[in-house]
């Protein structure tokens, strides 16, 4: 179920890395290469309306299964969750923990596959960067 707070989390994250996306960054910083684990890939895909034709597209590229779909949208609500949590050294340390986790069964479930998982959200966090 979806809280309010949830959503709220969720959104702001969403609009912090959109920032980012966006060329919209604090002086000396600029958006990392390789959005994962760290950034709501999984959110962006799954849950948010923008991101449908994306996650088709990458279900086609590496032949996802049902369940493998399922499962990834089941993680995208760890990185919505964490993306609620407050800022501080204990949240930090635990959301690096939720990545790490996340990143584990994201291999485990697409095996062989992660690596051309890795590229495909490589090339798609690029065009994204690109977007005006």
């Amino acid at each position: 179920m979806v809280t309010r707070r949830t959503a709220l989390g969720a959104l702001l994250g969403t609009l912090l890395w959109n920032a980012g996306a966006a060329g919209v960054l604090p002086a000396g910083r600029s958006a990392p290469a390789d959005p994962w684990p760290a950034a709501p890939v999984l959110t962006r895909l799954f849950r948010l309306p923008a991101g449908r034709a994306d996650a088709q597209a990458l279900i086609a590229t590496l032949d996802l299964t049902v369940a493998q779909v399922w499962e990834l949208r089941r993680l995208a609500g760890s990185e919505t969750l964490s993306a609620s949590a407050p800022d501080s050294g204990t949240a930090r340390a635990k959301i690096a923990a939720t990545n790490a986790e996340k990143d584990r069964k994201v291999r485990l479930l697409l095996g062989a596959d992660y690596a051309r998982f890795r590229e495909w959200v490589r090339a798609w966090w690029r065009n994204q960067l690109r977007r005006p």
